[in-house]
């Protein structure tokens, strides 16, 4: 019984589709406002808060139930490539005061790492394999000193060096990192714990809470400035969740998601001549 359920006495549910679906569907909300701030009202983008965690949630489902986790990783990661290199050709084609900087299947990729590398480094402790168990602690703190790397060059001097910085930028194409990656590390947590915390939908439930409530007070709890906290209402959504996969639209995320994106900034780029 899920946590809603025992509050309300509701028995209506969603599956995995469905939660995506309302995902795709209020993430359009945000990214009109996104891109046309002046013309469309603030609770566009106050609803799409909501959307991160939802995917964030999918993710966590998705990489337990898949049959190939590297295959799972594999697909985020192209994602995140792909979506990159055809980003950065779009703004030069179309210069925009708009910038592309959307891209949240680097913070997927990432939160479903760590996902696996947390079940190795306990799989290595359980089977006794040290090799194992060193080597998942190596994969667990690369992407860390990669994000320090990257936050060292961003603050130092060597950004001023045209060729220096393109080296940087074409290899945050290929390599996401957390700082730099939309969520940074409290978005990748929140897909953690929803792993971690899978069996306990009440647990998983507290988990967005807490991130929420963290992130308020990172603000200085000033709401309506920064709103991200607003995310806490995918809580419902996702005590709703009934554990199946609804209908099997596999791909529709990966192709949607930076599709609705280009359309937008593309209308917007039109507008704007």
């Amino acid at each position: 019984m899920s946590t809603l359920t025992a509050l309300t006495g509701s028995t209506f549910r969603l599956s995995s589709f469905q939660l995506k679906l309302i995902g795709i569907l209020l993430m359009v909300f945000d990214h009109i406002h996104q891109f046309f701030p002046n013309d469309v009202p603030i609770w566009f983008t106050w609803i799409g808060r909501i959307v991160a965690p939802i995917f964030l949630f999918a993710s966590a489902e998705g990489y337990y139930y898949t049959r190939s986790k590297w295959k799972y990783m594999l697909h985020l990661y192209l994602g995140y490539v792909l979506m990159g290199i055809i980003s950065m050709i779009i703004q030069r084609q179309l210069p925009s005061e708009h910038v592309l900087i959307n891209n949240i299947f680097g913070t997927l990729f990432l939160a479903v790492l760590y996902m696996f590398v947390i079940d190795w480094f306990i799989n290595s402790i359980k089977a006794r394999k040290y090799v194992q168990m060193g080597a998942a602690i190596i994969a667990f703190i690369l992407p860390i000193v990669l994000s320090q790397v990257a936050m060292q060059f961003l603050t130092s001097s060597a950004i001023g060096n045209p060729v220096l910085f393109n080296l940087f930028m074409y290899g945050n194409l290929l390599i996401p990192v957390p700082t730099l990656v939309e969520g940074g590390y409290v978005f990748i947590i929140l897909g953690v714990l929803f792993h971690l915390l899978r069996y306990k939908r009440s647990w998983q439930v507290l988990a967005l809470v807490a991130v929420s409530v963290f992130i308020a007070w990172m603000s200085h709890f000033e709401l309506l400035a920064e709103f991200q906290w607003m995310m806490v209402f995918a809580a419902i959504p996702i005590a709703l969740y009934n554990g199946t996969k609804g209908r099997n639209m596999k791909y529709l995320f990966y192709v949607f998601y930076p599709a609705h994106i280009y359309f937008l900034y593309v209308l917007a780029y039109l507008l704007e001549k």
